[in-house]
């Protein structure tokens, strides 16, 4: 073997000693900070966790978490894995975090109905009832001195359900602030809209959503054929921009996979509030504003 070979084979394992030993003590500054956040929790929260680790380039990730107390039961994350953030999180000005197979089948909740028939209480009865799992990812970057924010990506998957994916641009006249009192202020005060991009992939929800309403007379797959003979007859007459929905909506039903986007840097402005407590009338103003469109894949 050369002197140089041995030279670089040397520099090698000191580099692999170097990221080892780093990661080590990386893994051991993150276990302190996570248990620092956790003793900083109010007493009525409980958080446990099983193993800490972490890389000298700032990765974090935490498995086994376990929220909630004996009383009401717990909810358990497999895995949070936390990049990008600074030491004190309150300085970050990027960030992503993905929580993976959160699952609420331990969680003694009240109110979830047996018998569900709409989106939400069909949700809540697979994660609750049926086990199903939740996995969640989300990325962001902050100027806070023009009062940008970027969503970069806002995940949300249920296994056996589907996927919703929001990727956003937004311009305030206030700094965003996660202060519970400032909630309110936030819902309520305009927000300018630039590139946007939402995507929705049905994974088993739509054959729920129609098994509720399934009789002796029609089964599941007898309701979704009709609905979408009825959405084909209202494209005939139809004129945009509602074509375009109703072509969104029939995606939907076949198992296609429907992304919304607006690819403009004009702002566009939405008051949330006003967009939460009516979406049909959201959808309408966003449609309104000639710069979204709708993609099948």
């Amino acid at each position: 073997m050369s002197k140089n070979t041995k030279l670089a084979l040397g520099v090698v394992v000191v580099l692999g000693v170097c990221y080892v030993v780093g990661n080590i003590y990386a893994s051991s500054k993150a276990k302190d900070a996570v248990d620092e956040m956790i003793a900083d929790l109010p007493a009525t929260t409980q958080v446990s966790y099983g193993d800490v680790s972490a890389t000298i380039f700032g990765d974090v990730s935490i498995d086994d978490i376990r929220i909630g107390d004996d009383r009401q039961g717990h909810i358990v994350v497999k895995n949070i894995a936390l990049s990008g953030f600074e030491k004190e999180l309150e300085d970050s000005t990027e960030g992503e975090v993905h929580f993976s197979g959160v699952s609420f089948s331990e969680y003694k909740g009240h109110g979830v109905d047996d018998t569900p028939d709409d989106i939400q209480e069909i949700l809540v009865h697979m994660l609750m009832k049926e086990g199903k799992t939740l996995d969640q990812r989300f990325a962001f970057e902050v100027n806070e001195d023009d009062n940008e924010y970027r969503i970069k990506e806002l995940t949300f998957d249920v296994e056996d359900a589907g996927r919703i994916s929001l990727s956003t641009d937004l311009f305030t006249k206030a700094p965003i602030s996660a202060a519970p009192e400032l909630m309110a202020q936030h819902l309520m005060a305009a927000i300018e809209i630039g590139e946007f991009t939402l995507s929705l992939e049905e994974d088993g929800l739509v054959d729920r959503m129609f098994a509720t309403k399934a009789t002796d007379e029609k089964d599941a797959d007898d309701l979704r054929a009709e609905a979408i003979e009825e959405l084909e007859r209202a494209l005939e007459k139809a004129e945009p921009p509602r074509k375009m929905l109703l072509e969104g909506m029939l995606a939907l039903l076949e198992g296609d996979e429907v992304t919304l986007s607006r690819n403009s840097d004009e702002p566009f402005t939405v008051i949330p509030i006003m967009m939460m407590s009516d979406p049909n009338s959201a959808f309408d103003t966003f449609m309104q504003d000639g710069q979204f469109k709708i993609s099948i894949h």
